[in-house]
């Protein structure tokens, strides 16, 4: 029973170490998440979304706006005040307060998703690209460009 129990723990501590040489800031998922980050955040002259693995159950097409529930958070006050002008602007968009991720395809995958998804709220997806905490100029900018090409 001993040598399974310490099997046990070498198993967890394996693991541990494992993930800590993953997610450390000098390395592995880390470079992955700040090169995403940096990306969004300098842009690339098309509005700053990034491609980016849908969330299950998700649409590749069209507006969706991540944001909190009935929340008076600031966050979730920019998300209102982002949906009143697509509201406006009769561009059509879907509210939700949560996303899952369960057929990510890969370490390098989950870290895109992980870089923007864990940025700033609302996140927004505009036909399968993704950029959090955007202007609402930006999404109007972003959907327009998405329906010309």
């Amino acid at each position: 029973m001993n040598v399974l129990k310490t099997l046990a723990l070498a198993g967890v501590a394996i693991c541990g170490v494992v993930a800590w040489n993953a997610f450390k800031p000098e390395g592995g998922m880390r470079d992955v998440i700040d090169g995403v980050r940096g990306q969004a955040q300098a842009g690339r002259g098309d509005g700053s979304f990034v491609e980016l693995p849908l969330p299950d159950g998700v649409s590749a097409r069209g507006v969706v706006i991540f944001a909190p529930e009935n929340c008076p958070s600031e966050a979730a006050q920019r998300a209102r005040q982002l949906a009143g002008v697509l509201s406006a602007q009769r561009i059509p968009y879907r509210e939700t307060s949560s996303a899952n991720f369960n057929a990510l395809s890969s370490q390098e995958e989950a870290a895109r998703v992980m870089a923007v998804m864990n940025g700033p709220i609302p996140i927004v997806y505009v036909d399968g690209r993704a950029k959090a905490n955007p202007t609402p100029e930006e999404v109007v900018a972003e959907y327009r460009r998405s329906r010309s090409g």
